[in-house]
């Protein structure tokens, strides 16, 4: 089975089937100055370990992540609306097969961004300066869609399926106490499809779903004991609920499967090991 096939069986079980396709949809940004929006998103990763020389063959790693993302629109200019967007707290933990968890986390995200949103969920301009801000705002997509993401310029049937430009980012990594310490960052096109629309009071609400294949990605890096080349390659799948009233995806599971296959040529020989990262992405609106 292909790996973006074992992916989405998966999220049906996360997120039930797709909704009976039904209506049409314009999907836009209708931005309500002041607005607040709060989100928390968890990540789960499991990375299976296979020819690493540090760790035992199958040898499991767990990590777990809450991210809390305020959105904020602060102003209006001329071509949108200047939305910033605050990472408030990120809590993780990490743990190896079945032993205790221990508290871990990358704080290098805390910190906000501002950018210029246009009607069609569009950044068309970044306000601040920080070295981050670009991962920063992968909030507003529910860290799903790119920077580059922009919904269609005319209505979308329930059924159609439109490109939005914005691409599906995915860092992996390895420490380097497996003996094999990788950190790379591969991407996949995101296409959604409108499974239907559904006016919810005062609120329209579109459903969506996506799937794709990851571009895959060889990468090479010296080091002080040996050049290591890891081949990567993966699938995708997801759900996403967009809210006019919110501007913001309101919910949202991902689910992202990568395979890499390792190659190390080291003063003892060349070296062969591959890691599979299984990461689920659960995203919602909080109080």
């Amino acid at each position: 089975m292909h790996p973006r096939d074992v992916i989405v069986a998966g999220l049906l079980l996360l997120g039930g089937s797709p909704a009976a396709a039904r209506g049409q949809a314009v999907l836009r940004f209708v931005p309500e100055l002041g607005r607040l929006t709060r989100t928390l998103t968890e990540v789960k990763t499991t990375t299976t370990l296979v020819g690493f020389p540090a760790v035992p063959d199958r040898a499991a790693f767990e990590e777990e992540t809450w991210i809390g993302v305020t959105q904020r629109v602060a102003r209006m200019a001329e071509d949108g609306a200047v939305v910033e967007v605050t990472i408030d707290s990120i809590r993780g933990r990490v743990r190896l097969g079945g032993e205790p968890w221990t508290d871990h986390a990358d704080s290098t995200l805390l910190g906000s961004a501002q950018a210029i949103i246009s009607p069609r969920f569009a950044v068309v301009g970044i306000r601040s300066t920080g070295p981050r801000d670009g991962e920063i705002l992968q909030a507003l997509g529910a860290f799903a869609a790119g920077l580059d993401f922009t919904f269609p310029e005319g209505p979308v049937t329930a059924g159609e399926t439109f490109a939005t430009g914005g691409r599906l980012r995915a860092r992996v990594r390895t420490d380097r106490a497996t003996g094999l310490a990788i950190d790379e960052v591969v991407f996949g096109d995101l296409a959604l499809t409108l499974d239907s629309a559904a006016q919810a009071g005062p609120d329209r609400l579109a459903y969506l779903h996506f799937q794709g294949t990851l571009t895959p990605r060889t990468a090479a890096v010296a080091g002080e004991d040996g050049d290591v080349v890891t081949a990567l390659a993966g699938g995708f799948a997801g759900r996403l609920v967009w809210s006019e009233e919110w501007g913001a995806f309101v919910s949202g599971a991902v689910r992202i499967r990568v395979t890499g296959r390792i190659r190390a040529q080291r003063p003892r020989g060349e070296e062969t090991a591959e890691a599979t990262w299984d990461r689920t992405v659960v995203h919602r609106v909080r109080p």
